[in-house]
């Protein structure tokens, strides 16, 4: 899991990404997002707040809510999500496939990340739960 100091976004189509369909403005249920980041290890960024989605970056967002705890900001990770959901709520894979929930893709690009002296670089989606 990243964290703003030491990640850097860069937003844009990446190939991979690109070839799976997931573009700016494409809307697709959560499990079939759930399912795209573990067949293909993408990061995906869930946003619960649409303003600040479509108005910020993650860069920004990252370095303004450091000192929030990652499960306290109006984004996190999918899998931090679906961790903490099914935590407080046992039922919740299977609402989901009853409810149907709905994500927006915001945007793809590229995360930059130091690990020592290793550059590592993984693909990431910036979505909004609808």
């Amino acid at each position: 899991m990243m964290e703003a100091w030491d990640a850097v976004f860069s937003p844009g189509r990446r190939e991979e990404l690109g070839s799976l369909g997931l573009a700016a403005g494409l809307r697709l249920p959560l499990d079939r997002l759930m399912e795209l980041q573990e067949r293909h290890a993408f990061e995906a960024i869930l946003y619960f707040d649409e303003d600040l989605a479509r108005n910020s970056t993650l860069d920004a967002d990252y370095a303004d809510f450091r000192i929030v705890p990652a499960q306290a900001r109006p984004f996190m990770p999918l899998s931090m999500f679906l961790r903490m959901i099914k935590e407080r709520d046992p039922e919740f894979a299977r609402r989901m496939q009853e409810e149907s929930l709905k994500v927006e893709i915001l945007e793809t690009g590229t995360i930059d990340r130091y690990s020592g002296c290793v550059h590592c670089t993984k693909e990431y989606v910036k979505a909004l739960l609808l």
